[in-house]
C-alpha cells in the first residue's frame, strides 16, 4: 500500500481539481504543499473522505509554508449544540494569514432525465447540486458566525480568516451518450470518465474479456502507466459479479479513461431515496 499512498499524495499536489474558484471560497494554493517529496504510509482501510483528510494533513504538516493549527475543529454554540467543523485551520506563513480550508473528494455520474441532466454519486443519496448548496450556505460560511469568530480569536488569536477549498473528483458520462455536459461550478478541465449499466456490457464492450479494477482508495488518482502497473487484472465475469452489488471502477488495457460499471437497479435505488 506504500506505493498507493505515494500516488495519492502526488495526486493531491497535481491532479486537476473538480471545482475552481468559487465566490464563497477560492481554491487553496497547492504550492503551499511545497515541492519536496513527502513519503508516508496511509491507512487505506477507512472511508475515502477520511483517507484524503489524512493525506492532506500529511502534506500540510510537512510544509514549511504553513502551520497546521487544527483538524476537524468543531464549532459549538452556548448551549453546546455543534454548528459545524473546520476541516483544517492553518496559518499561511507566506501571506501571514489564517486559513479555513475545506476538503472534498467527489464522483458524480451524469444522467439525462426529462428535467435535464442530473449528477448523482455512486451512492445515489449523494448529489452534486445538494453538495454544492451545502458547501456554499454552510461549510464556507461557518467562520463568519459569532461562535466561530469567538473560538478562533480566543484559542488562536485569529481575528480574520480566509476561506479556501480543495475539491477533487471526476465526472462520468454515459457510455451511450456523445454529450458530455458538466454541472454548475465544475471545472471544465476536471477529470472525466464514462459509466454503463451491467446489462449494457454486451452492447458496448462485448469484445473485452478482462480489465483492471481500480480500488476505491485510488479512485481520485489519474490513470497512467504507473498506476496501471499496480492494478489487478480481473475477468469481466468477476467485474460483473461485483458490479451487481455496487459501483466498481475499472480501466481497459491501453486506456487512460476510468469507467464505472453500475448495478442495473442503481437509479431505482436513487428514486426511492
Amino acid at each position: 500500500m506504500f506505493d498507493f499512498s505515494q500516488r495519492l499524495l502526488h495526486s493531491i499536489r497535481s491532479a486537476p481539481l473538480l471545482v475552481g474558484d468559487l465566490e464563497q471560497a477560492l481554491v487553496f494554493d497547492r504550492r503551499l504543499f511545497d515541492s519536496n517529496r513527502c513519503e508516508a504510509e496511509l491507512c487505506h482501510e477507512q472511508k475515502l473522505g477520511h483517507l484524503y483528510e489524512d493525506a492532506v494533513a500529511v502534506l500540510l504538516q510537512a510544509s514549511s509554508s504553513v502551520d497546521l493549527l487544527a483538524r476537524n475543529l468543531q464549532v459549538v454554540d452556548e448551549s453546546g449544540r455543534t454548528l459545524g467543523e473546520f476541516d483544517y485551520l492553518l496559518f499561511d506563513k507566506l501571506r501571514y494569514q489564517y486559513v479555513h480550508l475545506e476538503l472534498a473528494v467527489k464522483f458524480y455520474l451524469a444522467v439525462e432525465t426529462p428535467d435535464g441532466w442530473q449528477f448523482p454519486g455512486p451512492d445515489p443519496r449523494d448529489h452534486w447540486q445538494r453538495k454544492l448548496d451545502r458547501m456554499r450556505t454552510h461549510q464556507f460560511t461557518l467562520s463568519h458566525g459569532p461562535d466561530a469568530r469567538s473560538l478562533l480569536l480566543k484559542n488562536y488569536g485569529a481575528d480574520a480568516v480566509q476561506v479556501r477549498q480543495l475539491i477533487y473528483g471526476c465526472i462520468y458520462h454515459p457510455i451511450s451518450s456523445t454529450r458530455r455536459p458538466l454541472p454548475e461550478a465544475v471545472n471544465p478541465q476536471c477529470r472525466k470518465g464514462r459509466w454503463l449499466y451491467v446489462s449494457e456490457w454486451e452492447e458496448y464492450l462485448a469484445d473485452i474479456d478482462s480489465v483492471q479494477m481500480i480500488p476505491k482508495p485510488m479512485w481520485p488518482v489519474e490513470v497512467n502507466d504507473a498506476l496501471r502497473g499496480s492494478l489487478e487484472v480481473v475477468s469481466v465475469d468477476t467485474l460483473k459479479s461485483v458490479a451487481t452489488e455496487r459501483c466498481v471502477l475499472f480501466v481497459q488495457e491501453g486506456s487512460d479513461e476510468p469507467v464505472f460499471l453500475v448495478p442495473d437497479n442503481w437509479l431505482t435505488v436513487q428514486n426511492t431515496v
